[in-house]
């Protein structure tokens, strides 16, 4: 089985060197987290899903709380989330993720959020993304619940809603319901990714607005544009048919023949690979 390893390892490599012209033009994304990502983390292959893409800051450390004192693992405890936000100081992301919180006491918990949101957002953090809790404990829905609160006051806080994602996975988790074993951990990291990456995105819209001049009997192409959002991007038609003759393809591509004259104002939706949509208009003349 060694040379299977040595392999294994030498594709997650081979992806990070790959990666790494793309990772640099990246924002930094600082990754606090606890016991639940050290399945991501430890795993080579999920480590590789998670990073893609993406530069980040990993600090993980099993039985981590938001302040306080960490609960003690294997004789010792790890910093808390607002001593590794003190200890980083100028190296922290501008963007951070947390996964943590849920070993802190329920009933601090409110106030232990507020606590650490302060504390990233005088550090200069100008994102929070913040992963919720799989709902297996009945203390962990009121502890979502604080955290749906905290975001409704605080813009900078997004929620990452693990808990839908990954609710009705019961082959993703340990016994406990909470830990992850490997098709979880692979689970988690696509989520995560692909979350960062929809958060960090600039809004979508369509920039198209003014389709070039077509003619009655003529061949005619365009191609619809887009800005923002993750690419690629799909589209379709949500008012009536585009004029007869032609015809829109997902891809953004208008294509035929058109066969009657006049002006026709179109409404187009572009959905882009996280399923985000824009709508927009635009016009098209058809000439005789």
């Amino acid at each position: 089985m060694g040379w299977i390893s040595s392999f294994a390892a030498a594709v997650v490599a081979g992806l990070a060197l790959l990666g790494s012209s793309a990772a640099a033009e990246q924002p930094r994304v600082t990754v606090i987290g606890d016991s639940v990502l050290t399945a991501v983390e430890w795993n080579a292959t999920p480590l590789a899903i998670f990073e893609r893409g993406l530069d980040l800051q990993l600090d993980i450390g099993v039985c981590r709380t938001l302040e306080g004192v960490s609960c003690p693992f294997e004789g010792r405890t790890v910093p808390t989330l607002l001593d590794v936000v003190k200890s980083l100081g100028p190296r922290l992301g501008k963007t951070v993720l947390i996964e943590a919180g849920y070993n802190d006491p329920p009933a601090e918990f409110a106030q232990r959020v507020e606590d650490s949101v302060d504390a990233l957002l005088a550090a200069g953090v100008t994102r929070i993304l913040w992963v919720n809790m799989r709902e297996w404990q009945q203390q962990y829905i009121g502890m979502n619940q604080t955290l749906d609160a905290a975001a409704a006051r605080h813009p900078q806080l997004t929620i990452l809603d693990w808990e839908s994602t990954s609710h009705d996975h019961y082959s993703w988790f340990q016994g406990d319901g909470i830990h992850l074993v490997y098709d979880g951990a692979v689970g988690m990291a696509t989520f995560l990714n692909a979350s960062i990456k929809e958060a960090l995105a600039p809004p979508l819209s369509i920039s198209t607005t003014e389709l070039p001049d077509a003619r009655v009997d003529r061949p005619y192409a365009t191609r619809l544009a887009a800005t923002g959002g993750n690419a690629p991007y799909s589209w379709r038609v949500t008012s009536r048919p585009l004029p007869r003759g032609l015809h829109l393809l997902a891809d953004g591509r208008i294509m035929g023949e058109p066969r009657l004259a006049g002006r026709s104002e179109i409404v187009l939706q572009a959905t882009d690979r996280y399923g985000t949509r824009a709508l927009g208009r635009a016009t098209l003349l058809i000439k005789d």
